[in-house]
């Protein structure tokens, strides 16, 4: 996947505007809108932002994996989802998904 399928993936699920997304980045609406086409490059300062803003890595906005285990699009999306929740939210997530592994493996 490259960068600006990953960035549009990123903002769909965010539910961030294009127009919102570059003023929280404090660049041009044009300059993202190249970035999401594909068409431009964000330098290093711009990227940090960017992983912040989404809360996501450098590394996976980049699609950079030095593992052998890739992770498949629902995963990567359970991921996303459960850094934007608190924590005792994501310990009843855990929870569940350890009862439903145990029900599972009966």
């Amino acid at each position: 996947m490259d960068f600006a399928d990953k960035l549009n993936g990123l903002l769909e699920d965010s539910d961030i505007s294009q127009k919102d997304f570059a003023a929280i980045l404090n660049i041009a609406p044009s300059t993202l809108n190249g970035y999401v086409r594909n068409r431009r490059q964000p330098d290093f300062e711009t990227l940090k932002k960017m992983a912040a803003a989404l809360n996501v890595s450098i590394d996976f906005l980049l699609d950079y994996n030095n593992s052998d285990a890739d992770l498949s699009v629902q995963e990567l999306s359970l991921i996303l989802e459960m850094r934007k929740m608190k924590k005792a939210q994501r310990e009843i997530i855990y929870d569940l998904v350890k009862i439903i592994l145990e029900k599972h493996n009966n």
